[in-house]
């Protein structure tokens, strides 16, 4: 009989931290040496330290699947009938770790701990439609525990289960989100850049970014029993569970709340007639009935200011807060920006393709929300959109970006790598679409119609006597009645007159 040799225990002990460290080199995510060890392949020629990419002071999320299996989709061409293609992917289990440079030290600041279902970890896929056959692919993840990833100091509010990773190389997303902060939209998904890592492979500089989901307290918030998050979707037919549009048959109705395996067959029904009436109402002059136009005329104007050119895959998130009459429906939210500053001298295509309705109703109410919050930023509005972009592009964290970029291996179209290339190309769109903008705008606008309605009677007169004493919000271009460049009492006796006279 061979006999198997007693091993000490201190040899034992020795034997296993270096097999724990040998396996740390190999996975950042259980590295218990010091990153500046730790090698990240940056191609299939070039590794880099860990440290080396953290210390561009983005923050860096390491992402490992389990049995490190590659993230991959398929990609779906759509039926017969429906248009464009869209992906499936499977959601990887894996372990996400975020590290940052804090005082100079290299520091994990969350750890989701290995996967375990709703306990631990997170699971990962490939998300997107025509943008997942790009080379740089975006991802969604989903934390088995709620988790505020943007460390915004306030778990209790912003703590949530999914996060989405955007490519963002020509920061068309984020400036858009000024836009959407300057026009007032109801909601701006929360962001910030980050360097990713996935299985020991550097992915690029991404957008760690809110999703479109229902949250009560930071996201969008619809009644947990009654609300619905629904978009009007040009993938519908991949999706399990939709209703159908009358209007424009290339498109029907998704749910992003209730979740498909949620909603039941009376909430279906429901929606089938409230989409049913919402596409009917646009055409008639009582559409300020059913919808928050407020919020309708904010994401119109986010995307004509943004040139935005996709008219087919750009989403139309709509909310119903629940399914009382007082509820309406709302576009709380705008999103998708790839096909951003393509306009040139003309409206964005979404006038094109589906707000035209309202743009061309009789009710004027619409066109004058639309009219008057482009008046409440237009005078201002270059210097505002420059003065932000350029503290962006001299910020920590327009630094951080920079420096990420020659580890992208990012080439401008212009040929540069420089970061405030980008910066100064936004500045310069902004600036060359401003006039024919400013005058198509302004030529929507009744001439002294100061309340914005499409008619000028008295409530123009109520409206500019407000200006005047300070409760009313004042334009000068619009309350200036007599041309004087000045808002006074004389501009309420010029409008009087005015109306008299006709």
């Amino acid at each position: 009989m061979k006999l198997i040799p007693k091993i000490d225990s201190i040899m034992m002990k020795k034997f296993l931290l270096l097999l724990i460290g040998v396996c740390g080199m190999m996975c950042p995510l259980r590295a218990q040496a010091s990153t500046a060890d730790v090698m990240i392949a940056i191609n299939d020629t070039i590794q880099m330290p860990l440290s080396t990419i953290i210390s561009k002071n983005l923050p860096v999320i390491c992402v490992e699947t389990v049995d490190n299996v590659e993230p991959s989709c398929e990609i779906v061409p759509a039926p017969p009938g429906a248009w464009g293609s869209t992906s499936n992917s499977p959601k990887l289990p894996g372990r996400i770790v975020m590290y940052k440079r804090i005082n100079g030290v290299d520091s994990v600041v969350y750890d989701s701990g290995d996967y375990e279902e709703d306990k631990s970890g997170m699971r990962i896929k490939i998300r997107g439609n025509t943008s997942a056959r790009a080379d740089k692919k975006p991802y969604k993840i989903k934390l088995e525990k709620k988790y505020d990833l943007l460390f915004r100091g306030d778990e209790s509010t912003y703590k949530d289960k999914d996060w989405l990773l955007l490519n963002d190389e020509y920061l068309l997303t984020t400036t858009a989100f000024r836009i959407c902060r300057m026009v007032g939209m109801p909601w701006v998904p929360g962001c910030e850049y980050v360097n990713l890592i996935i299985n020991g492979r550097y992915r690029g500089f991404y957008l760690l970014c809110e999703s479109v989901k229902r949250n009560e307290k930071c996201r969008l918030n619809v009644d947990k029993d009654w609300g619905f998050i629904f978009e009007c979707d040009l993938y519908w037919w991949n999706e399990p569970v939709y209703v159908t549009s009358y209007q424009a048959p290339s498109y029907n109705y998704t749910f992003k709340y209730p979740d498909e395996d949620d909603i039941t067959v009376d909430q279906l029904a429901y929606m089938q007639i409230l989409v049913n009436e919402f596409e009917t109402i646009l055409n008639t002059e009582n559409y300020a009935d059913m919808i928050d136009v407020h919020s309708f005329a904010a994401w119109s104007l986010v995307h004509d200011i943004m040139g935005t050119k996709d008219g087919g895959g750009c989403n139309r998130f709509y909310t119903k807060y629940d399914t009382t009459a007082e509820s309406k429906i709302m576009m709380p939210v705008a999103w998708d920006f790839d096909l951003a500053e393509r306009s040139g001298n003309d409206w964005s295509r979404c006038h094109q393709v589906y707000m035209n309705q309202l743009f061309n109703n009789p009710n004027r109410a619409f066109v004058g929300e639309f009219v008057r919050l482009w008046c409440r930023i237009r005078e201002s509005f270059r210097a505002d959109i420059t003065a932000e972009l350029n503290v962006f592009l001299n910020s920590t964290m327009g630094r951080a970006v920079e420096a990420s970029f020659p580890i992208d291996n990012i080439t401008w179209s212009h040929g540069s790598r420089l970061f405030d290339r980008y910066v100064s190309g936004h500045i310069l769109w902004f600036w060359s679409r401003y006039d024919w903008l400013d005058g198509s705008i302004m030529a929507l606008h009744v001439p002294n119609d100061i309340n914005f309605d499409g008619v000028v009677n008295v409530s123009d007169v109520t409206e500019l006597i407000g200006g005047v004493l300070g409760y009313n919000e004042v334009y000068q271009v619009i309350d200036d009645v007599n041309g004087d460049n000045d808002v006074n009492v004389a501009d309420v006796t010029a409008l009087i007159q005015l109306i008299l006279n006709n």
